[in-house]
């Protein structure tokens, strides 16, 4: 069978693969494999937050699987959306002995919420070497409610299980807490021996703390809360009839407040 060409020289199927094999004792050459070679071929992040945390890592590992040394490198990224990717090296180039491997650190931090790709390229002595495709996810980053305590200690105080559930109420809102806690509120500050249970609950609820903008503030009177009130001593005080369990016996820092914005004494450590 022969391939017809209008005005070029006609050139059979025999006679192609005859000048193909020509010189090769053992047939057609091989397709060119480069000489290094990746562990992985792709990497899927998943989704991760948007620009909330500090991303997501893995570790790519090419391997000089020829018989001489090969130069590899420079890494880059390369594709749709390679700013959501980063990569950290020990150097630019690494020359690599046969059998010797490299170790490369992605970091997958998202801006934008979206599918997002990208090729690692590993040049091999300038040419052809391994490429590992890259890709995850970007999920726009929501804010939850996750723990309240409007007023110091009353979360602690009255938390109870099973009748009272933590989790249920550190996802609730002020506005529910009269009419869903008022009953369970009273029944633990009956059983902690407060004199006025129904007086004290209808105090605590809402759990949110008032704030005075016209007075001095004072957590003792229900008023806002300065940094230097003891916070613990006054819910004890409220809530439970013992006096002798009316203070944790810690009575002040054991660091100085900072003198500017948050203002809160550094951790103990």
């Amino acid at each position: 069978m022969a391939l017809h060409i209008p005005g070029r020289h006609v050139l059979s199927f025999a006679a192609a693969a005859a000048l193909l094999t020509a010189g090769c004792d053992d047939g057609p050459a091989a397709p060119f494999d480069g000489p290094v070679a990746a562990n992985v071929s792709t990497i899927d992040f998943g989704d991760l937050d948007t620009n909330f945390g500090p991303g997501a890592d893995q570790t790519l590992t090419v391997t000089n699987t020829s018989d001489r040394p090969v130069t590899v490198g420079p890494v880059t990224l390369e594709g749709e959306a390679p700013d959501a990717f980063t990569l950290t090296t020990a150097a630019e180039t690494m020359a690599l002995a046969p059998g010797a491997s490299w170790e490369i650190s992605v970091t997958f931090d998202p801006d934008q919420a979206g599918e997002r790709g990208a090729r690692v390229v590993f040049p091999a002595d300038g040419g052809e070497g391994a490429v590992v495709f890259v890709s995850g996810r970007g999920r726009a980053f929501e804010y939850r409610q996750v723990d309240r305590m409007g007023i110091p200690g009353l979360n602690t105080v009255f938390n109870h299980p099973p009748q009272f559930s933590k989790t249920d109420y550190n996802v609730a809102t002020p506005d529910r807490d009269v009419a869903d806690y008022t009953a369970l509120f009273e029944t633990v500050l009956g059983a902690v021996g407060n004199a006025d249970p129904s007086g004290t609950a209808a105090l605590l609820l809402p759990d949110a703390l008032p704030v005075s903008l016209s007075g001095a503030t004072s957590f003792a009177t229900l008023t806002g809360r300065d940094l230097a009130d003891d916070a613990v001593d006054v819910a004890l005080s409220v809530t439970v009839g013992e006096p002798s369990l009316h203070s944790d016996n810690v009575d002040a820092n054991d660091r100085a407040f900072l003198m500017a914005f948050p203002y809160l004494a550094e951790a103990h450590r």
